[in-house]
């Protein structure tokens, strides 16, 4: 019975019949069983299965010819920053000898030749060279744009120099043996880092051109007033709030001051006065009424007081302590307002420089 209800089905579609036409996949248990263990958690996978040390050899292993590799890089680097060092000190060490060669080279040129005149602007020397050959000859000395430091000695022995080039260097004082040039009439020390002119300068008799500008000079010495051949006077770029009244006894043709603290609204800001001792007035009461006539015997203190004294820039009487200052506007040497502060002793001094002009 059941063979013939089999048999009695009906035949398959056409679409069923191409369909079992195809072979099917064969299965594959161990595959299967494989996969199915690593999804519960039973089986590690084949890139897992090394242990932690083994892993660590591994990466050590790769680690460790990088770290090689970058320490013999940094030596490599290191001994390239020395080589280059070392070249570079050569060079440098060489240039300057070749300099130094040069000036030299220059000393012996005006040696043989019989010149007058030696012109070493721009050589970027850090010394003066010797110059004992040439004390007696020349008379023109040129060291402008150079990297020397210090004022240099080695110009002293020049006994009849006349003029002196200087600017453009990082000299910071001039010394007060410059007095030793007798006949030097033109000293030009611009652009260099000078904070004062020494006393030596003022004893220069034949001195006729003084360029000192762009320096930071802030007060310009009473004793300028020595130098009586003075024509030319260029202090620009300085520090200067006024002149001293010396400066009016000199018969300058041109005065330059720009580029300083020297504008009249600045005038009474620099010429502010604190109020005068007891015993400065005191004093100065005594010695401009004669009262020692009347004292047989001084104290020793009031002997010492009386001796302290300096001369009032306007009346020339005895000054104690600083006085007063008062800043007087001049038109002379070709400049206007230029201003002049007198230190007077007393405050008639001072209502007198006020109220008198002067030029």
């Amino acid at each position: 019975m059941w063979s013939r209800l089999v048999l009695q089905f009906p035949p398959p579609a056409a679409s069923t019949a191409r369909s079992l036409h195809y072979p099917l996949p064969r299965w594959q248990p161990r595959i299967y069983a494989e996969h199915s263990a690593l999804g519960r958690g039973r089986l590690a996978a084949p890139e897992t299965r090394k242990t932690d040390t083994e892993s660590l050899e591994v990466v050590q292993s790769l680690i460790a010819p990088r770290e090689g590799l970058i320490k013999t890089r940094k030596l490599n680097e290191a001994e390239a920053q020395v080589k280059r060092r070392d070249v570079y000190k050569t060079v440098v060490t060489t240039q300057y000898e070749a300099i130094q060669a040069m000036t030299e080279l220059a000393v012996v040129n005006c040696q043989i030749y019989g010149r007058n005149a030696l012109n070493l602007k721009g050589f970027f020397i850090l010394n003066c060279p010797d110059l004992t050959p040439l004390a007696l000859q020349l008379i023109y000395l040129n060291l402008s744009f150079n990297d020397i430091s210090s004022f240099p000695t080695e110009i002293f022995c020049l006994k009849y120099l006349q003029i002196l080039i200087l600017r453009n260097n990082p000299i910071k004082a001039i010394p007060s043996e410059i007095q030793q040039l007798r006949f030097l009439r033109v000293l030009n020390i611009a652009f260099n880092l000078i904070l004062t002119l020494p006393p030596g300068l003022f004893y220069l008799p034949y001195l006729e051109e003084l360029n000192v500008s762009y320096n930071s000079i802030a007060v310009i010495p009473n004793e300028i007033q020595l130098l009586r051949s003075l024509r030319l006077l260029v202090v620009d770029g300085n520090d200067l709030t006024s002149f001293p009244p010396g400066i009016l006894r000199l018969n300058l043709k041109k005065i330059r001051f720009d580029n300083n603290f020297t504008h009249p609204y600045l005038w009474k800001e620099n010429s502010l006065n604190s109020p005068q001792r007891l015993t400065e007035a005191a004093s100065l009461f005594f010695l401009k009424n004669n009262l020692h006539k009347y004292y047989d015997a001084i104290p020793a203190k009031i002997q010492v007081l009386l001796k302290c004294v300096s001369k009032c820039e306007w009346c020339q009487g005895p000054r104690f302590g600083e006085g007063y200052r008062v800043i007087q506007s001049c038109n002379v040497f070709g400049a206007a307002r230029l201003p002049v502060m007198f230190r007077v002793c007393s405050s008639s001094c001072y209502r007198a420089v006020n109220e008198r002009s002067l030029f």
